[in-house]
């Protein structure tokens, strides 16, 4: 993000390869709640009933349908129970999805290093299948050299740099979908493109290798100059999750709705529904400001080989 993008600031594969559509277990967990929600309204059962039938406070309930917590797969079988559902083959994949969404995602291991919002963004990230990213400040995680993302360490307080090299380990092993099927729209500041973190060594390996993931089909990058003053927008990094068709019997063809995250000092952001569409339309003119691709891989060379003649 304008930062990290993994969580350094703040007091994301299963055998190398990339989860399928519909696999993370946080998309999934959220995916059970939204559709038990929808079941408990069109069978006209309140919260408290749901509550009621599981012996917990309607905040749990509540906290379920939005896929924040897992839902247990006996659960599921309650509360479809009480809002009168009797297909075997529905209740057969909601208990799929419960079951899935309650297992560990390979960023679990790192849960000491990050905040719990983070997590929640890794897994999100991990089923997605398009990233639109500006970043105002630093060279976004998913695109930064070990090296760099060493250096963005410098000015975090102590208490982030016991966790430096575990965070570092996240950032390397998120970048593996790179190489996937992860398409990412990435519109970085010049102040970014400009900024030296860790000596000139460092930033130009870093930049060499903005020019190195440009190269790919699916990772496209451009620069908002300095000489177009101020855009809307721009004082926030952030990023919008897309994500393709799920699989399954359940609603064929569901598409997660698209999720905005934005990475602040006092806290992780994130919109959802219709305060979306605004970020839409904030990127859209980012990019039309911004140069367009090939002007802008010739604008990081550049950079590039003026810190080479320092």
């Amino acid at each position: 993000m304008g930062t990290s993008n993994d969580d350094a600031d703040n007091p994301k594969k299963l055998g190398g390869k990339a989860m399928p559509s519909g696999g993370s277990p946080t998309v999934r967990r959220r995916r059970a709640g939204r559709i038990l929600r929808e079941l408990r309204e069109r069978s006209g059962a309140e919260a408290q009933d749901a509550a009621d039938a599981l012996e917990v406070t309607t905040s749990t309930i509540y906290r379920m349908e939005l896929g924040r917590v897992g839902i247990k797969p006996r659960d599921v079988q309650a509360l479809t129970e009480v809002y009168g559902v009797s297909d075997p083959a529905q209740i057969e994949e909601l208990v799929r999805l419960a079951r899935d969404g309650r297992k560990r995602g390979w960023w679990a291991r790192y849960s000491d290093t990050i905040s719990p919002p983070y997590a929640t963004y890794i897994g999100l990230e991990q089923d997605a299948s398009n990233l639109y990213l500006y970043d105002g400040l630093i060279i976004n995680g998913l695109l930064q050299t070990r090296e760099y993302a060493q250096a963005t360490f410098d000015f975090v307080l102590e208490q982030g740099r016991r966790y430096m090299d575990d965070r570092i380990s996240l950032r390397m092993e998120r970048q593996q979908r790179l190489r996937d099927d992860l398409k990412i729209w990435n519109i970085i500041d010049e102040a970014a493109i400009r900024r030296v973190l860790g000596g000139p060594k460092v930033m130009i390996d870093q930049l060499q290798n903005l020019l190195e993931l440009a190269s790919l089909p699916n990772v496209h990058l451009q620069v908002l100059p300095f000489e177009g003053g101020a855009y809307p927008g721009m004082l926030s990094s952030f990023t919008i999750l897309g994500f393709g068709e799920a699989n399954g019997e359940i609603d064929p063809g569901y598409r997660h709705p698209d999720v905005v995250y934005i990475e602040g000092h006092n806290g992780d952001v994130y919109e959802e529904g219709e305060d979306v569409q605004p970020f839409h339309e904030i990127f859209g003119n980012l990019r039309s400001a911004a140069l367009n691709p090939g002007r802008s891989l010739e604008f990081i060379e550049a950079q590039a080989e003026r810190l080479k003649s320092l």
